[in-house]
């Protein structure tokens, strides 16, 4: 999407000269010398002393105020165009006709076509050009003075091809900026959708899947306690009942961030949890920690999916789950001693895959790798969240 830093570096870049690569106001700034160079030191630029100091300030005024100032009010402008013409009329009038001084009309035109309305440039430029033509002559021919008439006039409409050259770039820049806007509409629309579309797929699938192992397993137990089965038989099954109801809650909380983003968790209970569903797990977690609601489901996750990995890859190993304050930032540490690092290959799965892209969602960094004996999980968490939500341990 189109930022105003973008907008802004746009419009220098069309407000610089296509010759010499510097903004146009210095452009016109830069003519100001040469004017002066030419009024004063030229042969044939006489000009009477009291006409010279009568009409070169307010012309040189009026040159720096256009040149320097971008915008300005309607009746600013009028008057930089009024100092501008009568300045350098001032300077014709101690001249003899034609002469370098005329650049001062010519600009007053320019100005008040480039920033004025129509009708507004027109009841400014048109006295101008009349004054100065009159001011110039009396001429040998007609043609001279339509000379003078034609250069002034095509100052002015040197002007409003500036001012309408501009207006387009404005009006196509705004249309970028909408396009910019409603493609990033749709896309969200999108997301939106596809997120909605991954929900109904988790809930219908999945929650019906675990829903209805869950009521095979209770299914069993009852059998297993009418035929007389053996307790850990028995212990086993009312396991994996457990875990088939935790699968349930947890589909159901995805389905729920899909719709409605993440939900505020309580990381401290969830993890003690988690360790009691984990009979060789650890739990600590220091008190007064704020998480954002985003960067508490990535604990959470993170946790969740190390104390899995530990399960299967170091069933009976005890793990150290331990959820503190590092500095301004918080940090998870899932630690298991399986009195030997894994073997090579272990840690490929798509696991840790899914961990790091959590992890880069909220910004926080995630370390895994082997130890001396065993597996450490660490995940730091930045020490601000852009979630405005917090949740305290």
């Amino acid at each position: 999407m189109s930022t105003p830093a973008a907008r802004t570096a746009r419009r220098v870049e069309h407000d610089r000269s296509p010759l010499l690569g510097v903004p146009r106001r210095l452009v016109s700034l830069l003519w100001l010398p040469i004017v002066l160079f030419l009024l004063f030191w030229s042969p044939a630029q006489q000009v009477s002393p009291t006409w010279l100091y009568a009409g070169l300030v307010p012309a040189v005024a009026g040159w720096v105020v256009f040149a320097l100032r971008r915008s300005m009010p309607p009746v600013a402008t009028i008057l930089t165009s009024i100092a501008l013409a009568g300045g350098g009329i001032a300077l014709l009038a101690g001249s003899d006709g034609w002469t370098t001084s005329a650049a001062f009309p010519m600009m007053a035109v320019f100005v008040a076509a480039l920033r004025l309305p129509y009708r507004t440039a027109l009841f400014v430029d048109v006295p101008v050009i009349a004054a100065t033509t009159i001011v110039v002559g009396p001429y040998t021919s007609l043609w001279d003075a339509l000379l003078v008439v034609a250069a002034l006039t095509a100052m002015v409409l040197f002007g409003i091809g500036r001012r309408d050259s501009a207006r387009r770039i404005e009006e196509h820049e705004r249309t970028l900026v909408a396009d910019a806007r409603a493609r990033e509409e749709h896309a969200r629309a999108e997301a939106i959708a596809d997120r909605a579309r991954v929900a109904r797929d988790v809930h219908d699938v999945l929650a019906h899947s675990l829903s209805a192992l869950a009521v095979q397993l209770q299914g069993a137990r009852l059998m297993a306690l009418r035929d007389g089965a053996a307790p850990d038989t028995i212990a086993q099954i009312e396991r994996a009942q457990r875990l088939a109801s935790d699968g349930i809650t947890e589909a159901r909380r995805a389905v729920r961030a899909l719709r409605e983003g993440p939900a505020p968790v309580d990381v401290a209970g969830e993890l003690r949890e988690l360790g009691r569903a984990h009979p060789d797990a650890t739990v600590e977690v220091a008190d007064g920690l704020r998480l954002g609601a985003r960067e508490g489901e990535t604990v959470l996750r993170t946790a969740q999916e190390a104390l899995s990995n530990a399960r299967k890859h170091a069933p009976g190993a005890p793990v150290t789950v331990h959820l503190r304050r590092d500095g301004d930032s918080a940090e998870l540490a899932v630690v298991d001693v399986a009195g030997a690092p894994p073997p090579p290959g272990d840690g490929e799965g798509s696991g840790l895959a899914g961990m790091a892209e959590r992890a880069a969602l909220v910004g926080a960094e995630l370390r895994t790798g082997p130890t001396p004996d065993g597996w450490r999980v660490r995940l730091r968490l930045p020490a601000r969240s852009p979630d405005r939500e917090r949740i305290t341990t």
